[in-house]
């Protein structure tokens, strides 16, 4: 059932039967009210190009929508479903890469390496060039005014055993006292809020990320979190590429299940599904992380996409 934009404000009151609930959706340049029963401070809620779900109640209830310059779909039942409602898409198709030196090089400085900055430690860094030029080391920074993050390796001073990494920083004093993620170490790729409420019950996120890595035998661990929850853990060896396809479905009560872990996607499996406990009616965080095993290897997320349907 729709509300459609107009030149006045509109209302339109819609009963809620016992142990149903109302989904309501609103596109337009003007956010659209929602009323439970009888109004207190806090029982106006404003939707403005999202959507949510009120309920279920143990008895009867009215709720009244407040509309003026914006599309409004919505439906009452067990479980609500807004067929026309679009899905919210969130990703990238920016590449982001990571190699992680050996566990040797730590207690770090820095110093200049024509105008860059050129991290150097008493211990072997495990690198080669031919593998680690081009890509990211992942840094963070101590009492100083450094930015944690991501910088392209430009350079090292020797292959393997060499002690000295230059990154694509600007040389300044003050940056503070630099730590590298080294190898077998959890890195974050990529991290997006997915806001509350707009999976609803019954609703899907379908989710896709494709990889990039070095070919060897060296495991290359992969990871999806939702809510914090684990969405896929798996190891690619001997891989040169990874096309990971996920499907989570909002079942309500904080209840929201998927494909075994341990798998890429769709198809058989001896894993159980995916069940977590995580409210889809709050903001939650979705991430994808890699954590190479052994130093000197690539993971390269090419590009992620979450396409999530109320």
């Amino acid at each position: 059932m729709f509300l459609y934009a107009s030149a006045v404000s509109t209302e339109k009151e819609v009963l809620i039967p016992r142990g149903s609930s109302l989904s309501v959706g609103s596109i337009g340049d003007q956010p659209t009210l929602v009323q439970i029963g009888v109004q207190t401070p806090t029982g106006v809620v404003e939707l403005s190009n999202r959507a949510q779900t009120f309920g279920p109640y143990a008895n009867d209830r009215v709720a009244t929508i407040y509309n003026r310059g914006a599309t409004v779909e919505y439906d009452v039942a067990v479980q609500p479903k807004l067929r026309s409602f679009p899905a919210l898409v969130i990703g990238s198709v920016t590449p982001v890469s990571i190699v992680q030196p050996a566990a040797t090089f730590t207690t770090l400085t820095y110093e200049t390496n024509a105008g860059l900055v050129r991290l150097v430690s008493a211990g072997a860094h495990g690198l080669t060039a031919a593998v680690a030029v081009g890509a990211s080391v992942y840094v963070t920074w101590a009492t100083g005014t450094g930015v944690n993050g991501f910088y392209a390796v430009t350079a090292l001073d020797t292959d393997t055993t060499g002690l000295k990494i230059t990154i694509n920083l600007p040389f300044v004093s003050g940056l503070g006292t630099p730590t590298v993620a080294v190898a077998n170490t959890a890195v974050t790729l990529a991290s997006v809020t997915v806001p509350g409420s707009s999976m609803g019950i019954g609703g899907i996120m379908f989710i896709e990320a494709l990889f990039s890595m070095t070919n060897n035998a060296t495991a290359k661990n992969l990871g999806m979190t939702f809510g914090g929850g684990a969405v896929m853990t798996v190891a690619a060896a001997s891989n040169a590429s990874v096309d990971a396809q996920k499907i989570l479905s909002n079942r309500g009560s904080s209840q929201i299940i998927g494909s075994a872990v341990g798998t890429t996607g769709h198809g058989l499996s001896t894993g159980a599904i995916v069940n977590l406990s995580v409210d889809a009616t709050a903001d939650q965080v979705f991430a994808i992380t890699a954590q190479p095993a052994t130093a000197n290897n690539v993971v390269r997320l090419e590009s992620f996409n979450l396409s999530i349907k109320f």
